[in-house]
Order: C-alpha cells, then sequence, then structure tokens
C-alpha cells in the first residue's frame, strides 16, 4: 500500500514538474544570458521577482461579459492599464504590443493582449484606436475591482500602476512576471518574447 502512495506521489511530483519546468526554464534563461550574446534580451524587461501570480477579480469586456485573469491562462499575455480614452502615450504602447506580437510569426497566436480601462467603459478615442487592433481585449470593473487589480501590478521602487504606463507580461500559468516601462523599445519586447516563446512551449 505505502509503495503504491509512494509511486503515486511521484507521479504528481512528474506531472507538475512537466507542466511548471518549461515556464522556471524560460525566465532562468532570460535572466542569465550575457550582454552581447547570441540573442541580445539581457535587461529588456524588469523581471518580477518573484514571479507573482494573480488573484482573479471579476472584471467586464466591452461586451458585459465577465472576465477573470484565469480566462487566459494557457497564453503568454501583454496587458496594459489606463483610462476610458486613449492618449497619444496609450496608442504607441498598444502599437508596440501589436507588432511585438505580429513579429513572432507563426508563435502570435500563444499570445494575448488586453486592455484593463480604469475608469470604465471605452470612451471614442479609445475605440477609434481599437479598429487597428482586432483581437484586443478591452476590460473594465466596479472601482473595488479596479483598486484590487491595481494592487496587483504594484511593482516595488515603480510608479502606481495606474499611472505608470508600463506593459506588463504574464506568463501562462497567470503569473505576472515581467514589466516594460513607459518608453520600452519594440525591439527589446521582441526580442524577449521571442526567446521566452522558444523555450517554453507551454502557451
Amino acid at each position: 500500500m505505502e509503495n503504491k502512495k509512494g509511486k503515486g506521489r511521484q507521479q504528481l511530483v512528474l506531472l507538475i514538474a512537466f507542466f511548471v519546468a518549461p515556464i522556471i526554464i524560460a525566465v532562468i534563461v532570460y535572466n542569465n544570458v550575457p550582454e552581447g550574446g547570441p540573442s541580445e534580451t539581457k535587461n529588456h524587461g524588469d523581471l518580477v521577482v518573484p514571479a507573482r501570480p494573480l488573484t482573479d477579480v471579476t472584471l467586464k469586456l466591452e461586451s458585459g461579459k465577465n472576465f477573470k485573469f484565469s480566462d487566459m491562462n494557457k497564453t503568454w499575455v501583454m496587458i496594459y492599464i489606463g483610462e476610458a480614452g486613449c492618449d497619444k502615450i496609450c496608442t504607441e504602447i498598444l502599437y508596440k504590443m501589436r507588432q511585438s506580437r505580429l513579429a513572432q510569426r507563426g508563435e502570435h497566436l500563444r499570445i494575448k493582449r488586453l486592455y484593463i480601462s480604469t475608469s470604465g467603459k471605452a470612451r471614442d478615442s479609445l475605440l477609434k484606436v481599437l479598429k487597428d487592433h482586432p483581437g484586443l481585449e478591452v476590460v473594465h470593473g466596479e472601482s473595488t475591482a479596479i483598486n484590487s487589480v491595481l494592487k496587483q501590478f504594484k511593482l516595488e521602487n515603480k510608479a502606481a500602476a495606474k499611472s505608470a504606463n508600463r506593459l506588463y507580461l504574464v506568463d501562462p500559468f497567470g503569473n505576472l512576471m515581467m514589466s516594460y516601462e513607459k518608453g520600452f523599445d519594440a525591439v527589446g519586447l521582441i526580442k524577449d518574447m521571442t526567446l521566452l516563446l522558444k523555450v517554453s512551449r507551454i502557451g
């Protein structure tokens, strides 16, 4: 009986390792590529250490349907937090998100994009921009829900998530694992995503 339990535990551990290991390896490889190395990806994004599991908060899609972070599990997710309207900075970041995803070519389907509005449903300026970004999900929520989201994306020694104009990267297990500051280089994001997608076959 003990032998069966022991084998059962071993199988469970192996199963977990099978799914989790690729993400861990991807982060380790990313963090240890030397400057000037073949992929030249070091320091393009700021790693969140340790990676932070996102807790589900009920938000609303523009269609009115409920949305939770776990709805996007099993894919990589680029997230931008902004207002219900979209200004010049917002427009530039959404453009970089779109182009960085498309640059992955056949692998781009492993990446989703999410816009979290902190001030309600999308207004005219954002709706106009969205016409150029098919597939980009936009969500909003009650003030208590949005405050809960903002706390989860608050990074140490960084501006508050509501006004930071940062791009956030979430792994296929729902962990916030990297972010990019306002004005980030899209080429750097492309290189980082190429490496992460190559090393990790999950998502």
